[in-house]
This record gives structure tokens, C-alpha cells and sequence, in this order.
């Protein structure tokens, strides 16, 4: 008798341990994923400190105007355009450069102007859109994978009610690209148009 009650209660045992173990093992659909979320705006980064400011008519004239870091050197554009946007300004470093788009036409908007600005960027994969403050403004940025291993792309826009203008960073590869992003951000934060 006293067997049969030993066994019985070892039978117990072992029944709730594996209750235990399979009530929400890594087969259930409604278990919360343990991966952390990629961070695609690299929220950690930081504007640089400027110590000049591109959009006069020494350095770059366009319509707006922002800072720049050291070690960045402004210089006109090509003459190029993307869907309504014209190429103004690039501004360059040993890791990379910031290229100014300018849209003219009146009541557009930063979404559509970075429309107009993925269409030429060949090919690229997961857009993410966000609003954004652009210098005392609110605008638009944008964030998307380039393919073959290079550094994400990513752009900001704002509008005016006479023009738009969009600005891109790019890099040759992930590490450049972080340390384009501070330049990018300063230039995010400092914008400002000049014509409205």
C-alpha cells in the first residue's frame, strides 16, 4: 500500500512540473518575442557642435540655410534633378556628405518631397517615415536599407509655402555612416529657411 501511494505521488509531481514548463515555451504564438527591435533612426546618435553655417551667398545660396561641423566642406551641386528636385548643395567629409534638394513648387509637401527623392535613389528596401522637427519647423524624415551591406540612407524634408528642400546622408558603409549621422542631425536641428 505504501508503494502504490509513493508512486502515485511522484506521478503528481512530475504532472505539474510539466504544466509548468509548457505554458508559454517559445511554441506559443502569444509569448512576447525576447529579440530587441532593430533601431532604425538610431536614436543614441547626437548632433555635432557647428562651427559655420552653409545657405549665403558665399558659401552654397539657396532658399535655406543650416550649420555645418568642422571638418565639413560645402561646395555647389552638379547640376541634377529627381522628380521636381534639383540638386543645390553638397557638403563633404573624409566619411561622407550631406546633398541639399530643392523642390520649387509651391504647396508641396516634406512627404512628397522625399517621394520625389527615394525615386532616384535606386534601389533600396524598407522605407520608414516619421515626423520630425526641422530646426523651429515640422517636417518629415525618412529611413531606408540600401542593398549589398552598405550604411542605411536616410533624409529629412521640410516645406515651405513657395519650396521644399530635402536632405540626405550618405556613406560607403555602416561605420562611415555613424559618424556622417552627427553632421546630419546638426543640420537637422539648425535648419532654416531664408525665403519663405
Amino acid at each position: 500500500m505504501r508503494r502504490i501511494v509513493l508512486f502515485t505521488g511522484i506521478v503528481s509531481v512530475a504532472a505539474v512540473i510539466g504544466g509548468c514548463g509548457g505554458g508559454a515555451g517559445s511554441d506559443d504564438p502569444a509569448a512576447p518575442s525576447t529579440a530587441p527591435p532593430t533601431d532604425v533612426w538610431d536614436a543614441g546618435a547626437k548632433a555635432a557642435p557647428g562651427v559655420t553655417r552653409v545657405g549665403s551667398p558665399q558659401a552654397c545660396p539657396m532658399p535655406f540655410a543650416f550649420d555645418i561641423a568642422a571638418g565639413w566642406q560645402p561646395s555647389p551641386a552638379t547640376a541634377e534633378s529627381r522628380a521636381g528636385l534639383a540638386a543645390a548643395c553638397r557638403v563633404s567629409t573624409t566619411d561622407g556628405d550631406l546633398r541639399v534638394w530643392i523642390g520649387g513648387d509651391p504647396g508641396g509637401t516634406s512627404r512628397l518631397a522625399l517621394d520625389q527623392y527615394l525615386q532616384g535613389e535606386g534601389p533600396t528596401a524598407d522605407p520608414t517615415y516619421r515626423d520630425t522637427g526641422v530646426g523651429q519647423g515640422a517636417g518629415v524624415e525618412l529611413t531606408y536599407s540600401k542593398p549589398g551591406g552598405e550604411a542605411r540612407g536616410r533624409a529629412f524634408a521640410l516645406a515651405t509655402p513657395l519650396r521644399t528642400i530635402v536632405v540626405s546622408v550618405a556613406a560607403d558603409d555602416p561605420a562611415a555612416y555613424r559618424k556622417v549621422l552627427a553632421g546630419y542631425l546638426l543640420a537637422k536641428d539648425s535648419l532654416t529657411p531664408v525665403e519663405r
